[in-house]
């Protein structure tokens, strides 16, 4: 659950998020979120760390490595190149298999 969707952080006025902040005056803006031009105090500010937590975006975690690895591979193309050299070397042709699974040097 993210802040955005949870109701009970708001605007220390009380209000949800206003929309179209940017039509709004600076004096508005500063009005409406209990602020000053100068920024908060130190008080304010371990206040609204307390009620709203911390400015920070959630970390997503990422991929692991080997996943990301085989994510390359994830191709048609690939899949039917190693069916055609899977089937090759059944067969007992050698030649073509490593002619199939050669890798150009561009």
């Amino acid at each position: 659950m993210t802040k955005m969707n949870n109701p009970k952080f708001t605007t220390p006025s009380g209000n949800t998020a206003p929309r179209q902040v940017w039509q709004q005056t600076v004096d508005a803006v500063l009005a409406q979120t209990k602020s000053q031009a100068a920024g908060l105090s130190s008080a304010d500010a371990a206040e609204r760390l307390n009620t709203c937590g911390p400015n920070a975006l959630p970390e997503k975690k990422g991929k692991p490595g080997w996943l990301r690895f085989l994510a390359h591979f994830n191709d048609v193309l690939i899949y039917v190149l190693l069916a055609a050299a899977a089937l090759t070397a059944i067969m007992g042709h050698w030649v073509d298999t490593l002619v199939i699974l050669r890798r150009d040097g561009d």
